[in-house]
């Protein structure tokens, strides 16, 4: 039963919570005070030591001093939540940094508004149970419950497109989402099961079957998987008279060249140049733990990421124009000079080669998950992998959805990416290379990616909620789209029997979600 409720004073700002199923970005939009703080949606637990310790959000982060085999306990799966005593800790704790409450956070929401994020066709007894925390144990005044790709339009720099594609390469998986005037057009949005989650899975598998054993090791192969991988600029190059890899930028090469290379290398060219010697962590070392650089590992020879980016949740997109350095080093050290470099004895090393390309190939040729082999036939054979379409051409089947042959037009030239994987170095290059060959001749194809596209949902809901203090369309499309709690409970709140959507029938009407009624479903007041 829900606790008395009290008068609401006025409205104390806006809070974001962007909950993801790798990440959670919250915000507390007071004054001048807008800053995203991003932490693992998770709870880890250290191996058994001396250091035995249990971890929430951003204490993994911040105070973790073991991140061998850390074992995770994931609020979300499959992009739903599952466990909702643990992603109420996640909260409370993200909300125990933002606004400084203590342990007890009932009511600390009061008196203000919240723009949060949920789930891609959240199914409705989540999106119920959403409602009911924010209403009923935060106490939250106004809320707006809505998917990350609605509010990426709002992060853009002024003058904003009308129609834009919203590409979330998220955790679970890819959504390809058109936005029009603001709403989303859901008959029109795209899935592919392909995310991080899966990516991280697969590169565990190829350090084990290749190298060491890495499937205890989930949070740390994601570190390197941020830290070592990049896209290919092509599939294969048709022009046979192309010339040799040494004569052709790096981020040029296609990745044909790349397996071949490995395969049968090159006159001009040897494979030592993409190799990176990534050195694991020793926790046994106090070194290693307290140093930020080394703590998840680091390269110690090879193409590595400039010295000024980091591999932590908030690692910003590598700039176009240092794409090169970061696929290959060509002028690796000779042996020798490899020989003089040293590692402390206690330390593992692995050589990311081959999975440095292979891995984010995976949106382009989702068929061949599971087939990775050494040559170039050997990946045109073994097709046993997951049945659908890459990512060009789901992006490509969302636009033809769209009625109006105006905006299908437009939705190629404002293409958006959004989310964790949207970071990979190449990616923005290859998907405006690959959709080029997809769109019609007399349509431009603008595929554009944010500074820090991980956070971009939540920047763009901060900056609707200063926008609507000066903009009157910013302004009516909150009041439009947000349910106040007096309201939530006056339709029912969560009083309702089972089957029935109680106070959140109230919220379907207003957010617009999949789910929504049609407009003629909808009463007038």
């Amino acid at each position: 039963m829900p606790r008395k409720t009290r008068s609401a004073p006025p409205l104390a700002g806006v809070l974001v919570l962007d909950t993801g199923a790798a990440n959670i970005h919250i915000s507390c939009s007071e004054g001048h005070k807008d800053d995203v703080c991003t932490m693992p949606n998770a709870i880890a637990r250290t191996r058994q030591g001396v250091r035995r310790q249990i971890l929430v959000g951003d204490c993994i982060e911040t105070e973790c001093q073991d991140y061998g085999e850390l074992q995770l306990r994931l609020p979300m799966d499959r992009g739903m939540v599952v466990d909702w005593a643990a992603q109420k800790s996640v909260w409370d704790r993200a909300l125990a940094r933002t606004l400084g409450c203590g342990s007890d956070t009932f009511g600390a929401l009061h008196g203000r508004s919240v723009i949060m994020t949920e789930p891609y066709f959240a199914l409705p007894e989540q999106q119920k149970a959403f409602d009911m925390l924010m209403f009923e144990w935060y106490e939250a005044e106004l809320i707006w419950r809505t998917i990350p790709a609605q509010l990426v339009p709002w992060s853009l720099t002024p003058p904003r497109p009308e129609v834009v594609l919203v590409v979330d390469i998220g955790h679970s998986y890819t959504h390809a989402v058109p936005i029009v005037k603001n709403k989303v057009i859901w008959d029109a949005v795209r899935r592919l099961d392909i995310g991080g989650k899966v990516l991280t899975s697969l590169l565990k598998v190829m350090f084990s079957y290749r190298q060491w054993d890495m499937m205890d090791e989930t949070y740390l192969t994601d570190k390197m998987k941020m830290a070592s991988c990049f896209v290919a600029a092509c599939a294969r190059d048709n022009d046979r008279r192309r010339k040799p890899m040494r004569g052709t930028s790096p981020s040029n090469w296609s990745f044909e060249q790349l397996v071949e290379l490995f395969h049968d290398g090159d006159d001009d060219l040897d494979a030592d140049a993409l190799i990176q010697h990534y050195v694991l962590p020793d926790y046994a070392t106090p070194e290693d733990v307290a140093d930020p650089n080394t703590k998840y590992g680091y390269v110690q020879a090879g193409p590595r990421l400039p010295v000024t980016t980091t591999t932590t949740t908030t690692t910003p997109v590598l700039p176009e124009d240092q794409l090169d350095s970061f696929v290959a080093d060509l002028h690796p050290p000779t042996k020798e000079q490899r020989g003089n470099i040293t590692v402390q004895s206690d330390h593992q090393v692995l050589c990311l080669g081959q999975e440095r390309y292979q891995l984010f190939e995976t949106f382009f040729a989702p068929d061949r998950i599971g087939t990775w082999g050494s040559s170039w036939s050997t990946y045109r054979s073994m097709t046993t992998g997951l049945n659908q379409a890459p990512l060009p051409e789901l992006i490509a089947s969302s636009i033809q959805l769209v009625q109006e042959t105006d905006l299908r037009n437009m939705l190629w030239s404002h293409i958006v990416l959004v989310g964790g994987s949207a970071r990979v170095p190449g990616l923005r290059r290859r998907l405006q290379h690959e959709l080029r060959m997809l769109a019609p001749d007399d349509v431009s194809v603008g595929v554009h990616v944010f500074e820090d596209p991980i956070e971009a949902p939540a920047r763009g809901a901060l900056a609707l909620w200063k926008e609507s203090t000066t903009s009157s369309e910013a302004r009516s499309f909150l009041a439009a789209h947000t349910v106040s709690r007096d309201a939530w409970l006056q339709a029912g709140g969560s009083q309702a029997s089972p089957g029935e959507r109680g106070g959140t029938a109230l919220c379907d009407a207003r957010f617009g979600g999949w789910n929504a009624p049609r407009p003629s479903e909808v009463d007038d007041d």
